[in-house]
C-alpha cells in the first residue's frame, strides 16, 4: 500500500487551507491507501505560552483525523513535524513515537538535534530530516544524528533534489522515503513509500523501514503530473 509519510491539516498546521477530513479525501482520490499525519510542532505557535494546552490540542487533532478516517476505512497514522529552533527553523520528521509523546516532551521544538535523536530513539521512533534543499533555505543537519532524509514533492518547491538526496542517503546509510507535504495550497501529488499490507502503526512503518534491503518510493516530480516509482538499496541494513 501507498502511504504519504508527510501530511498536514488546518486543524493544528495553519499554512494548510483544508480540515482533516478534507486532507483524507483528497488523499484517497488521488489513489494514496494512507497518510501519516505531520502536522507542524512549532514554538510561534503558542501565542498565550501554555505549550502543555498546545501539545494536547495537537494530540487531539490527531485522534480527531483518525475518527474521520475510521467512516472511509483510510489509515491513519500518528506523526510529528518539529520546527528546530537552533538551527534556523529545520524541519525534522518524526514517526514511530506514540501519541503522549508530545504531552511528556512539549518542549520538543527547543532541543537539540542529538537530544531529539537520542530520546526518539528511546522511545523507538525514528528522524527523519524534511524536505532537504528546499528552496534554499533548510541546509542539511548532522546524518549521524538522524535515521533518514526525505524525498519531497509539493509542487511549489523547485523540485525533489532526488539524485542528490538519494546520493547523500547511500553515502551515509540513511533511510530514504518520500512526502508530498500536502497543505491543499496546490494540486495534490500522488507519492509516498509502499509499505505491506496490514501496517497498523507508525511504530510498525518504522519497523519495517529499517528491516527492509530495498525501499520503494512513488515519487512526482514538482513539474510533472504523473508519478513513477523510485527503488532505493542501502549497503547495509540498520
Amino acid at each position: 500500500m501507498l502511504i504519504d509519510l508527510h501530511t498536514h491539516s488546518s486543524g493544528i498546521s495553519k499554512c494548510c487551507r483544508i480540515p482533516a477530513e478534507k486532507v483524507i479525501q483528497a488523499a484517497k482520490e488521488n489513489g494514496i491507501d494512507g497518510i501519516v499525519l505531520t502536522n507542524h510542532y512549532q514554538k510561534n505557535y503558542i501565542t498565550d505560552g501554555d505549550v502543555p494546552a498546545f501539545a494536547r490540542r495537537y494530540v487531539e487533532e490527531y485522534h480527531y483525523a483518525k475518527e474521520c478516517a475510521k467512516k472511509v476505512d483510510f489509515p491513519v497514522f500518528f506523526g510529528i513535524e518539529v520546527t528546530m529552533e537552533r538551527y534556523g527553523g529545520v524541519h525534522l520528521l518524526v514517526y514511530g513515537v506514540e501519541e503522549d509523546f508530545p504531552l511528556q516532551y512539549p518542549t520538543l521544538f527547543d532541543m537539540t538535534q542529538e537530544e531529539l535523536y537520542r530520546l526518539v530513539k528511546a522511545h523507538g521512533g525514528t528522524t527523519i530530516q524534511a524536505h532537504p534543499y528546499r528552496q534554499n533555505i533548510d541546509r542539511m543537519l548532522d546524518p549521524a544524528l538522524m535515521d533518514g532524509i526525505e524525498i519531497n514533492c509539493h509542487p511549489l518547491y523547485e523540485g525533489t533534489h532526488l539524485d542528490a538526496l538519494v546520493a547523500f542517503a547511500k553515502a551515509h546509510d540513511l533511510l530514504l522515503t518520500c512526502g508530498g507535504d500536502f497543505h491543499a495550497d496546490t494540486h495534490r501529488p500522488r507519492c509516498g513509500v509502499y509499505l505491506p499490507e496490514g501496517i497498523q502503526s507508525s511504530r510498525e512503518i518504522c519497523a519495517y523501514l529499517a528491516a527492509t534491503d530495498e525501499i520503494r518510493l512513488c515519487v512526482q516530480e514538482v513539474t510533472e503530473r504523473v508519478s513513477f516509482d523510485v527503488s532505493y538499496r542501502r549497503d547495509k541494513i540498520l
